[in-house]
């Protein structure tokens, strides 16, 4: 090979190189988890979730409901960006946790052959700039169940892990406690400089600090949470200083990511009875920090939300994308005064359209099954010719379904709430639009887990979905020329 190709080809890796750091390192790391209900990670996962660490202390517990107490194994994976150095990894179980680092045939840690039950070990590895996959088995023989696992550059936090203080004795609630990270910065950035269970993420820390490890002032914190309740509709508030954020099941109902002075948000979350993943966000400026967190159930009257109008199921092959706005509301009516907010969607995002109103100011959409109005100024169409007008909120019945051509590729498996996985073989691109010439926006690995969050959109002669891996929203294709490149979980 000539000098002149081989400076041509790095440089083309170096360009690659940087187009995909900047997506793989947005928005802290999320671990793609599977749960075994056996202790050997044998046979189809029987639940699927994603966690924001691997920082769990189950007691005597189990992890949610249907899983087991005892005998059972969890495996999460992440794709984080790292910057070149040498990194150490600590992990800490009971019973067996294993590391591994890009596929290797060896794992980096591992207590299941070597047994180190509630002792911290740990190994380190050179690490070249770039995405890694990381990934963490777990198994539970019986008693008492934890596992913590973290890293560090050794260049920049050389200090061993701040694992919490285990529970020994009891077991852990399946509406259990908060899991805490604190970082010493305002943005969630890198890796936590400590990592805890707490029992609520409420705190008052005034002029002080979480810990003496963390600074008074521009950190900030996580906090999440699986929690089982009934049915109903909850009003979530909180008072905060400075900015605060909160999601339910992957819905953000609060963003207020801004200095603040005991600033209180509240809106009403409408969730069906079951379980239910929260995220917490904060940070913390300068002055004083503090957030004040409350989650009740309403009571028959107590101020419930309009509800949402069922509709029936209409296909109209039409989608929209949010093009006008950063975060965008949903209303329950197309009224930006009195009509009621259902949920909000972000900048870039797309769901189906399924109705509109007579004018065309507003779309009706279909967001992961909650049905609400936008404001037409806000988003891009697509394929919204035969879009019906709605009345009421319900969908005029006698709509016809518009025809596209899918009939090469594989017939549909996956479902929108689910998760899936890229079969192995290449990567699955994530496009900004269910359009094979839409812009790349991120990939996912081959065996990597992803949520699913829209039902199947026929796009380019393939069947698309809108994705969620591990913080990047967009579409990706199921499959080609008879072949499937991703399978339901």
């Amino acid at each position: 090979m000539s000098r002149k190709w081989l400076w041509f080809i790095i440089g083309l890796l170096t360009v690659m190189g940087a187009s995909i750091a900047p997506v793989a390192a947005q928005s802290g790391i999320v671990w793609n988890t599977e749960f075994f209900n056996n202790n050997i990670l044998y046979g189809k996962s029987i639940a699927q979730r994603q966690d924001n660490a691997v920082a769990f202390d189950w007691g005597n517990g189990a992890p949610q409901s249907g899983i087991n107490a005892d005998n059972f194994s969890a495996r999460f994976g992440t794709d984080p960006f790292f910057n070149q150095g040498t990194y150490r990894f600590w992990a800490l179980a009971d019973d067996q946790v294993r590391v591994w680092v890009d596929y290797g045939r060896t794992p980096l840690i591992d207590t299941f052959t070597n047994a180190s039950v509630a002792k911290i070990v740990s190994a380190d590895i050179q690490m070249a700039q770039g995405v890694h996959h990381i990934q963490v088995d777990y198994a539970e023989q019986s008693g008492n169940a934890y596992v913590f696992v973290t890293w560090a550059n050794l260049a920049t936090n050389p200090s061993g892990p701040n694992f919490p203080p285990l529970n020994n004795s009891n077991p852990v609630p399946v509406s259990g406690p908060w899991t805490a990270q604190y970082f010493s910065n305002p943005s969630l950035f890198g890796s936590p400089a400590l990592i805890q269970s707490e029992a609520t993420p409420s705190h008052d820390w005034g002029y002080g600090s979480p810990t003496a490890s963390i600074p008074s002032d521009n950190f900030s914190a996580r906090w999440t949470s699986v929690q089982t309740l009934p049915g109903g509709t909850y009003q979530l508030s909180v008072k905060a200083d400075d900015g605060v954020r909160v999601a339910v099941d992957n819905i953000y109902y609060l963003n207020e990511w801004h200095s603040a002075t005991a600033q209180t948000y509240t809106v009403n979350v409408t969730l069906a009875p079951g379980q239910h993943t929260f995220l917490i966000e904060y940070y913390e400026a300068s002055g004083v920090g503090f957030m004040t967190y409350n989650f009740a159930l309403l009571g028959a009257g107590g101020g419930v939300a309009t509800p949402v109008p069922t509709v029936p199921p209409v296909i109209t092959g039409a989608y929209m994308t949010v093009t006008g706005a950063y975060k965008l509301n949903v209303r329950a009516t197309p009224d930006p005064i009195n009509g009621a907010i259902v949920t909000k969607i972000n900048r870039l995002e797309s769901y189906p359209i399924v109705g509109r109103n007579a004018n065309t100011t507003w779309w009706q959409i279909n967001v992961n099954g909650i049905i609400g109005w936008v404001n037409a100024r806000f988003v891009t169409a697509f394929n919204s010719a035969g879009v019906p007008i709605s009345s009421g909120g319900v969908v005029v019945p006698t709509a016809t379904a518009v025809a596209l051509n899918c009939s090469t590729a594989p017939a549909p498996r996956l479902a929108a709430g689910k998760y899936a996985r890229v079969t192995p073989g290449l990567p699955n691109n994530i496009r900004a639009q269910p359009d094979s010439n839409a812009a790349l926006i991120g990939q996912i690995p081959p065996g990597s887990i992803f949520a699913v969050l829209s039902n199947a959109t026929c796009s380019s002669g393939l069947y698309w979905y809108q994705v969620n891996y591990n913080g990047v929203v967009g579409w990706t294709p199921e499959g080609g020329s008879g072949q499937y490149w991703v399978e339901p979980l």
